[in-house]
């Protein structure tokens, strides 16, 4: 069964001018916006960077970005959009980790690095 393509959502028009006013792909923007509240948390609230409670931020951030997103692809494509359920969640959980993965990999890199220098 063919389903029509959505139409892009406002968080979607977002991305796109934000794109066309950087230089850089999208999931770059993921990348620095997880990346950035992971060391903002760590910088406002002083704690190293081995804090894994440092991550909760972003990664609300994230799901509340993706939440809103899927709302408005529901509330601005109705009930047509049932057949795609699987590959909007799969589209919208990639965009997840692509924001929470790379600080993660800093928190692990740095608990590691602490472990190692302590041996």
């Amino acid at each position: 069964m063919y389903h029509p393509p959505m139409p892009p959502s406002w968080l979607e028009r977002l991305k796109s001018a934000l794109i066309s006013i950087a230089p850089f792909p999208g999931e770059t923007l993921l990348v620095l916006a997880g990346l950035g509240c992971y060391l903002g948390t760590c910088v406002i609230l002083r704690r190293p960077l081995t804090w894994v409670w440092a991550l909760v931020p972003g990664l609300c951030l994230s799901l509340a970005i993706e939440a809103w997103e899927i709302w408005d692809h529901w509330y601005g494509s109705g009930l047509e959009v049932r057949g795609q359920i699987l590959g909007i969640l799969g589209r919208h959980l990639k965009d997840v980790a692509i924001m929470n993965l790379p600080a993660a990999a800093v928190v692990a890199t740095a608990l590691w690095l602490e472990r190692a220098a302590i041996r």
